[in-house]
């Protein structure tokens, strides 16, 4: 069965052959980013020793360690005596952190003693041994707190010897909002309001400040006592991928640096509460980032089991396999704009078609990572994949060979309950056909509601991962 629920609406109109196309190369990556399959290679019970990690899942420092301290030896392997092992504990939080805990009740099975995460609403309620909440995303609600406490209040209750296995991923910086004293639910929320949906901030800069306002996310070895912990991942960077350090992140400490961005870069400083401003200036390290001495010569793990470079190269070996020209201009292009990224694509596809490069005809260019939307305060329905696809669409306008796609790896584009959309040469006249005005709705970023009129959002609900959008550029012979 397709994971696109419309798929029959969307193959109905348009560029049929190419949209068949996208669609199957969508589809292929889209599933690839399931992180089930890795937990059950990264983690096994032989015998009655448990295994954590292989060469391709190897364990790992849990935080960031200093450039010119000592860096810490992990084995490829972990290994526990389960008669020796005390209790074993699930938490976590984020969208792929329920299918992630799949994984571990079914090798583990009833060795789980206890256990308790937050997934996003809408989801539904997968795990038999594992207490779940269903929290707000991509705002935070009061459920994100109340399931984020509960996982402090377990994760307390856990001694030496014991095993906790923290299911991490995207999202969970909302699924698990947790405030620190002196702050609020709604305190959180009007910050990541403005910062992030009306700004336009990106997902580095909006959790750069975002963290220091929160006492769980990123900070599970503050609660694990003296337990084993080990954070089973799925990642929305490559491995390989550089986050991008601006010098003032090098320069200043970590609540300068998320003043700096809320006064200088997204200038958004007065329009922010109080409570968040005074919050940030008191600069407390006991709610700033995990330091190296709070986890390292600790037992305390990182274990990578999934990443965008799973979607991106699934996607880019099922075009090669369907006879295609195909290339990966990048598996994190981010913090981009998202209307110029896809007006870009747009040229881009054009180039291949009138002159076979950068790829020849029949062929594809892929692409993964998070474009930005600076919505503003009066914006319409949309979100980030949308805004990409209908930009494009201008760009593409009567070519009988391209068809653009983008969609994100967890189900949802933004706010929204659609995922991204399609579009090819026949998308403006169709427009046009319907009385849509792409440029008014581009400007007022209307954009998923365009594609809804049009028959060309995609239809998924919840993927149970997040390792961001994969983009779709198809150019026919």
């Amino acid at each position: 069965m397709s994971i696109f629920n419309n798929r029959d609406e969307i193959l109905s109109h348009g560029n049929v052959v190419g949209r068949r196309v996208v669609l199957d190369i969508l589809e292929t990556g889209l599933q690839a980013g399931d992180p089930y399959d890795n937990v059950t290679k990264a983690v096994r019970i032989e015998g009655n020793t448990l295994y954590v990690g292989t060469d391709e899942f190897p364990p790992g420092p849990l935080g960031a360690l200093p450039a010119d301290g000592p860096r810490p030896a992990y084995p490829t392997t972990l290994e526990f005596n389960l008669d020796r092992v005390g209790r074993i504990l699930v938490t976590g939080g984020g969208k792929a952190a329920q299918r992630m805990a799949e994984a571990l009740e079914h090798i583990l099975g009833d060795r789980i003693a206890a256990g308790h995460l937050n997934a996003k609403k809408g989801d539904r309620v997968a795990l038999e041994r594992i207490e779940v909440t269903l929290a707000g995303h991509p705002e935070p609600d009061e459920d994100s707190v109340r399931g984020a406490q509960q996982i402090v209040d377990l994760m307390h209750t856990a001694r030496e010897g014991d095993i906790i296995f923290e299911c991490e991923s995207g999202g969970g910086t909302a699924l698990i909002t947790l405030p620190a004293p002196g702050l609020t639910l709604a305190d959180i929320r009007e910050l990541n309001r403005v910062m992030y949906l009306e700004h336009g901030a990106s997902i580095e800069a909006a959790n750069a400040v975002r963290t220091m306002l929160t006492t769980l996310r990123l900070k599970h070895s503050r609660h694990a006592g003296a337990a084993t912990l080990i954070q089973i991942c799925t990642a929305e960077r490559a491995t390989d991928a550089l986050a991008l350090r601006p010098k003032e992140r090098h320069a200043l400490n970590e609540y300068d640096y998320a003043i700096h961005l809320l006064k200088d870069v997204y200038c958004c400083w007065d329009e922010i509460p109080e409570a968040v401003r005074q919050h940030l200036l008191r600069r407390d390290p006991a709610y700033g980032h995990l330091r190296p001495d709070e986890w390292v010569n600790k037992p305390h793990y990182r274990v990578r089991v999934m990443g965008p470079e799973y979607m991106v190269n699934a996607a880019e070996a099922r075009a090669r396999a369907l006879g295609l020209d195909a290339g990966v201009l990048a598996v994190s292009l981010s913090n981009l704009d998202s209307a110029l990224v896809g007006d870009s694509m747009g040229q881009i596809a054009h180039e291949i078609e009138r002159r076979d490069r950068p790829v020849s005809k029949p062929g594809v260019l892929l692409m993964g990572g998070e474009t930005v939307v600076a919505a503003g305060p009066e914006a319409g329905q949309g979100g980030r994949n949308s805004e990409f696809v209908v930009s494009a669409a201008r760009r593409i306008a009567g070519s009988p060979r391209i068809v653009i796609a983008s969609a994100d790896s967890d189900g949802a584009d933004g706010p929204t309950q659609y995922n991204g959309g399609i579009a090819d040469g026949l998308t403006v006249e169709r427009a046009l056909a319907a009385d849509l005005d792409l440029e008014q709705e581009l400007r007022n970023h209307n954009t998923t509601s365009v594609l809804c009129r049009l028959g060309d959002a995609f239809e998924t609900g919840i993927l149970h991962t997040n390792v961001q959008d994969l983009r779709v550029v198809y150019v026919g012979k």
